[in-house]
């Protein structure tokens, strides 16, 4: 249970105190809580999305509900995405790319990335929530940021820590283990087909692949992983799974 506060504490904006002080190794294995903290985000966004589309125009509902998606984080992987494209466009070295990724100014082409990185998941949601039945629709926005938030838990097993000193991240590197791969992935993946059928396998085997992808290259680029990395994990995996759907939509109509 003190595994899942942790992941909640971390990932959302819900406000919940842990009394005992914090413990590095069970900080690390609350990764295998990852999804299931995403599944409350996503019936946060599936209550969002009912309301919203009863009382706004469908535009302004997506939007909306794209909203609740960041500020239920509090921007938190928003922020690693656009400092890992910082690091990657500006820096020439691994240690030059490392110390960009540090800085908490965000460059030019990281808010160019945030922006693109929106309007890509903007149109999407109102493309699908559009286009699919109402329960369909709110199917995917429940398990989009299961997807998300799952996503990071195999780059944490599968790589190490980035930087010689610690960080928020260096946690998560060093104590997930196959315990937390194993039971974040059979969450994720229970859920995925429950709702989607044999479709949300594929998907999943699809993102499954492109997180070992990035994992080797943030390994080749930055020596293993950070913080700000595993938030560039989740919003790319969210983007792939929105555009995956969309893909041959007449399909699931």
């Amino acid at each position: 249970m003190k595994g899942f506060l942790y992941a909640l504490q971390l990932l959302t904006i819900i406000p919940v105190k842990i009394k005992t002080a914090v413990d590095e190794r069970e900080l690390g294995r609350s990764t295998a809580f990852f999804p299931l903290v995403g599944a409350v985000q996503g019936i946060i966004l599936v209550a969002a999305n009912l309301l919203f589309s009863r009382f706004f125009p469908h535009d302004i509902a997506s939007c909306l509900v794209l909203l609740i998606l960041i500020l239920t984080n509090g921007g938190f992987h928003l922020d690693g995405f656009a400092d890992t494209i910082d690091g990657l466009a500006g820096g020439s070295t691994k240690e030059k790319r490392l110390d960009i990724m540090k800085d908490s100014r965000i460059g030019a082409i990281g808010v160019v990335a945030i922006v693109l990185l929106l309007l890509v998941k903007f149109l999407c949601i109102n493309f699908l929530t559009s286009h699919l039945s109402p329960l369909t629709s709110n199917y995917i926005l429940f398990l989009l940021p299961v997807v998300g938030k799952w996503s990071m838990v195999p780059m944490a097993y599968w790589a190490d820590y980035a930087r010689p000193t610690g960080g928020l991240g260096m946690a998560f590197a060093k104590h997930t283990d196959l315990r937390e791969f194993l039971v974040s992935t059979v969450f994720a993946l229970s859920a995925s087909v429950i709702l989607l059928s044999w479709k949300g396998l594929v998907y999943a085997g699809i993102i499954f692949i492109a997180v070992y992808l990035l994992t080797v290259f943030f390994k080749r680029k930055l020596g293993g992983v950070t913080g700000d990395v595993f938030g560039f994990q989740s919003e790319i995996s969210e983007v792939i799974f929105l555009m995956l759907i969309t893909l041959k939509i007449d399909a699931m109509v």
